[in-house]
């Protein structure tokens, strides 16, 4: 977890993508890891998350088993865009969209 996390974190230094950030972790039935960023181009950042985590080979197989990603909007989770999830049955939103 150590790796996926610093992999976020060097996220951060690319000011022309991310605005704000904050990650944090728990356990609720489970434990989580959430990592937010704030973002005025969400497809861009979408895809060099995609690329450079969802897609490496050391991440690949445990995402791709257990991670969901959503985007929303400044007002909150009402409206939201689910990006990726686990379960390759439930509908995504393509990037073009975002």
């Amino acid at each position: 977890m150590a790796a996926l996390t610093t992999s976020f974190q060097a996220l951060v230094a690319r000011i022309d993508l991310v605005r704000s950030h904050s990650f944090d972790n728990g356990h609720d039935d489970g434990a989580y890891h959430n990592f937010t960023f704030g973002t005025e181009r969400p497809a861009e950042l979408w895809s060099l998350i995609q690329d450079t985590i969802f897609q490496a080979p050391e991440f690949h197989g445990h995402l791709a088993a257990s991670a969901m990603a959503m985007c929303s909007s400044e007002s909150g989770w009402h409206k939201y865009s689910l990006l990726y999830h686990w379960d390759p049955e439930v509908p995504v939103v393509p990037v073009p969209a975002l």
